[in-house]
């Protein structure tokens, strides 16, 4: 432990106080935080936003905590920032920072070639703690199609000794707000043509990553909007609904050479489906992915006919794109809005808002539907994995919107590992090892991208390491990869050696039941069917010192079956893993639940003893 000196005893009692505050709540913190917010809606549509800042960093894990990222764009514009460090050692000046210090980075990735928001960036680095931060902040945005949520909380594992907000806009304009987990109500007042709220509150609780702590938040909608020149209604999702289309409308139109060429790659096709899935492919072989956004053009798609002409596009275009193909051959499909990756939040159906970040296609196929990912580039027609998956959506139609929501493929054909392996034990515990595993939809997704972007090299490392249990060294493997309807599928073939398969002693030697570990990423949606079944082959006598394995374990989230036969070639063991997680499980219960069930297999044991 690092020992501090201390410029005064008054500083000193206050540190002493803040740690043992944490020991005595169980939930530590890095860093004090004091804010004052004030987001102001003008009659233009504008919005100006004002921070004033105040955080005391006492741990390197709370440097993080001053992190700002400020956007700079043709609608968003930074007037000042100021940056004050000081140390809380000595009460000395560190150093000042202004706008033109922060460094600029691109907000999108190299795959954005087209991209006019940058980022201002200002961060912590190489300072000595314990800190006091100051910072005010002034921006205004050009448009109020988006207004910041306002958090009192930024940060897991900070303190907040107190946040405000004042809330202030005009009233020809109107505005709408949420609120959810505030600890204290609001006031409000008249300001000529103006209306204020505003929010108070003090010693906020620490909030833990992973916890069902209910993150404090005001969301912040507009009742009416404008984006460069574009003015709408938001108050109901058929209004947001209405002014996508606009920006969308004649955009799906095909050229009629191109619309031909669509007609004859389905010609004899019946199928919807398979329609569907063969114009996908050609999209996903011909076109790539290249994020467009300036100004309008982060919501208005480019032309079918730019997208042909140019093979690619971002979500908005290569969505209209297939859209525009469908429409060619017969089948409706309506372009939808989403916020995609991770984050995402519900939407409330009284509540219209503009959380969304991405867009794809909801296509209706006689009583199903399905969903397409057009920046995907290697996955089957309606699996779009966890990306967009079980979220509220904005399907875009001729008279406006509505809410939808994704699949949460929560079946078991999408969540299916089945293993089958022979191993043929030798005198050392060593076993040689040979095998063919198949995997169904999510836990498909690793070989579809060592297929797709590895190398040879890469594979193996990856079987190596998560094919089995511990010790698996491949000399030869294969990976097929296709889908069943809309199910991904992966076959896996392999042959090599496994390590310690057997642990050898003077007259006995152990071997498991169970080969392959769970990890945490195996459930990505809380639902997984784990089958094993592999032969063990003997070279030499042994004698069965244990019983016959035959259980069925029953628990509150999972059920595991086990059974063994003894041949006189070897044993056959087959076992079944079937996990269905709690919606609303958190991130360390699902962590003793996957500890919990490792445990249980290794409670089953073979005994064997060494013939004389």
């Amino acid at each position: 432990m690092k020992v501090v000196l201390f410029s005064s005893l008054k500083f000193l009692a206050y540190f002493v106080n803040i740690y043992f505050s944490n020991a005595q709540e169980e939930k530590p913190y890095f860093s004090v935080l004091e804010k004052k917010d004030q987001i102001t809606l003008n009659e233009d549509y504008s919005v100006n936003y004002k921070s004033q800042t105040i955080i005391e960093i006492f741990d390197q894990r709370g440097l993080a905590h001053a992190r700002l990222n400020l956007p700079s764009d043709g609608l968003n514009k930074i007037n000042n920032f100021e940056a004050t460090l000081t140390s809380l050692n000595s009460g000395k000046l560190i150093k000042k920072v202004k706008l033109r210090d922060l460094k600029e980075v691109s907000y999108l990735d190299d795959v954005s070639i087209y991209d006019d928001t940058k980022l201002k960036v200002f961060e912590l680095d190489e300072v000595s703690l314990p800190v006091r931060v100051e910072i005010l902040v002034e921006r205004v945005s050009l448009s109020n199609f988006f207004i910041e949520s306002w958090l009192p909380i930024t940060y897991y594992n900070q303190k907040v000794k107190n946040a405000g907000l004042e809330l202030k806009y005009p009233q020809i304009l109107g505005l709408r707000f949420k609120e959810e987990g505030l600890p204290s109500s609001y006031s409000e007042s008249k300001e000529g043509n103006n209306i204020l709220y505003k929010w108070e509150m003090n010693n906020l609780p620490v909030l833990i990553s992973g916890s069902n702590d209910t993150i404090p938040i005001i969301e912040i909608a507009p009742k009416r909007f404008s984006l460069e020149g574009y003015t709408s209604s938001m108050e109901t999702w058929e209004g947001l609904g209405s002014f996508i289309g606009k920006l969308n409308r004649n955009k799906d139109e095909l050229p009629e050479t191109f619309k031909s060429e669509v007609l004859r790659m389905v010609e004899g096709i019946n199928d919807p489906y398979e329609k569907v899935s063969v114009l996908y492919g050609y999209l996903q072989k011909n076109y790539r992915y290249v994020a467009i956004s300036l100004g309008i053009g982060g919501w208005m798609p480019r032309t079918a006919s730019e997208v042909i002409s140019t093979k690619y596009g971002e979500c908005k275009a290569l969505s209209t794109l297939m859209k525009g193909m469908l429409s060619a051959v017969g089948i409706p499909s309506q372009y939808s809005l989403v916020y995609a990756g991770e984050n995402a939040k519900g939407l409330n159906k009284d509540f219209p808002i503009n959380r969304f970040n991405h867009a794809f296609l909801r296509v209706p196929l006689d009583e199903d539907v399905i969903w397409l990912e057009c920046t995907n580039n290697y996955l089957p027609a309606g699996f779009s994995g966890d990306f967009t998956m079980d979220r509220d959506v904005l399907v875009i139609t001729e008279k406006g919107g509505y809410l939808d929501r994704t699949p949460d493929f929560k079946d078991e054909k999408f969540n299916t590992i089945e293993i089958q392996f022979e191993v043929d034990l030798l005198n050392n515990g060593d076993a040689k090892l040979s095998g063919r595993n198949k995997y169904l939809g999510f836990p498909s997704l690793d070989y579809f991208r060592i297929n797709k972007f590895g190398k040879e090299k890469q594979g193996k490392d990856f079987l190596n390491k998560y094919l089995g249990g511990n010790g698996v060294i491949l000399l030869d493997y294969g990976i097929q990869t296709g889908s069943k309807r809309e199910i991904p599928l992966a076959n896996v073939t392999y042959e090599g050696v496994i390590q310690r398969f057997g642990q050898e002693t003077a007259k006995r030697i152990i071997l498991p039941s169970h080969w392959k570990k769970l990890e945490e990423d195996m459930l990505p949606n809380g639902i997984l069917k784990l089958e094993e079944e592999f032969f063990i082959r003997l070279e030499r006598k042994f004698e069965m010192e244990s019983q016959v394995i035959d259980v069925k374990i029953k628990e509150d989230y999972f059920t595991y079956w086990v059974d063994t036969q003894l041949s006189e070639d070897g044993i056959m063991v087959k076992n079944k893993l079937e996990v269905k997680l709690p919606e609303d499980i958190s991130d360390e219960e699902k962590i003793k639940l996957v500890n919990k069930i490792n445990n249980q297999f290794q409670q089953y044991k073979l005994l064997l003893k060494k013939a004389a």
